[in-house]
Formats: structure tokens, C-alpha cells, sequence
């Protein structure tokens, strides 16, 4: 019983963390002050880096270019097809995960009060350690491999002239549910660009 608690209240913390941090967010590139010289942007077709239907459908790819347009022109850089300063390009990876829990398993075994070593049990000397319930002994490791889908938003800027990307911006999470993954796309987008240094307009 004490067992499945620890286990159950592990898991539950684990759960708890997952949901408050189910996205992590990353970026790499160029700083605010090289970045201020840009003022326009268009798009270039995604990076097809998966064939899951769920994450590579026109439902996923109208929400990623609604959401990163939205969230590229509140901080300043406008959308424009002809000789833009900034090239917008994204890519959609999705992986086999497995994530373990490895967790101590206990045998409890006896019961009962036992004198200590030293004193005197019945008449004879005891030889046990005292103690009033069933004693845990350790036998090993309860490891549970549990798959998952882990998905990967990449936004690119690229620099037209140079063709260069300047600046990098992933959104890291758990997919298992695709219909979820979709409906959270605009709120990825959001996290990746947040990472953007480029302060919003007023």
C-alpha cells in the first residue's frame, strides 16, 4: 500500500509538471540591434519533415503562417511578396520517444516487535533488530518505458540577399493527441516567437 502512494504521488507530480510545462521553447541568432534593420518579410514553402498527415495537413500550415505572420508583424516587420528584407520559412518534425520511470521496489516482509541484538528474549540472547511492521526490503527496480510522439516547430529567418538564416526559434513538445497538437499550434507559435528580440509595436 505504502508503495503504490509513492508510486501514485510520483506520478502525479510528474504528470502536474508535464501539463504546466508541456512546450519548452528555444532560439539562436541575431540580437535586437541586427535585427532592427529588417522591416519586411515573406514566406517560403515549409520544410516537409514528416509524413504524419495530422501535423502536415493545410489546416496545420494555414494556423502556423496565420499565427507567425500575426506575431511577426506585432513586432514591426511586415508581410510584403516583393523583394522582402526577410525570408519566413518553417519545418515540422515528429519522433518516437520513450520516456521511463524507474522506481525502487520494495518487499515488505515479517511484522511483529522483536527485541534488539544485546538482550533477552524467552531466555536467550536476541539476535534481531527491533522493530513493529513489516520491513522494507530493497529487491530492485520497477521500470516502466512509456512511448510518446515529441514534436519539433522550427521558424526560420533568413536573410533574402545573403540566404542565410539570422535568427532560429523551436517549440518543443509532446504530441501524442493530434487534434490537440493542431489546436495549440497558434499558442507554439506564440512561445517560439516570444524568444524573437525584437520588441512589439505600440
Amino acid at each position: 500500500m505504502k508503495k503504490l502512494i509513492i508510486y501514485s504521488l510520483t506520478i502525479l507530480v510528474v504528470g502536474l509538471i508535464a501539463s504546466c510545462s508541456r512546450y519548452s521553447y528555444y532560439s539562436v541568432g541575431s540580437n535586437s540591434a541586427s535585427l532592427n534593420r529588417y522591416h519586411t518579410f515573406a514566406w517560403l514553402p515549409p520544410v516537409k519533415q514528416t509524413r504524419n498527415v495530422a501535423y502536415n495537413s493545410d489546416i496545420a500550415d494555414q494556423r502556423i503562417h496565420e499565427s507567425a505572420t500575426a506575431q511577426l508583424e506585432s513586432k514591426g516587420l511586415m508581410l510584403r511578396g516583393k523583394r522582402p528584407d526577410l525570408l519566413a520559412r518553417y519545418m515540422v518534425m515528429v519522433d518516437e520517444k520513450e520516456r521511463i520511470y524507474d522506481q525502487p521496489a520494495y518487499n515488505y516482509v515479517g511484522g511483529g516487535y522483536y527485541p534488539r541484538f544485546g538482550g533477552f528474549y524467552g531466555g536467550r540472547r536476541a539476535y534481531y533488530y527491533a522493530y513493529s511492521a513489516p520491513f522494507p526490503v530493497y529487491v530492485g527496480n520497477d521500470v516502466q518505458r512509456v512511448p510518446y510522439k515529441e514534436g519539433t516547430l522550427v521558424i526560420d529567418l533568413i536573410d533574402r540577399k545573403s540566404g542565410k538564416v539570422i535568427w532560429r526559434g523551436y517549440g518543443i513538445g509532446e504530441v501524442d493527441n493530434p487534434a490537440q497538437a493542431v489546436n495549440d499550434i497558434p499558442k507554439v507559435v506564440e512561445g517560439i516567437l516570444s524568444k524573437l528580440p525584437l520588441n512589439k509595436v505600440k
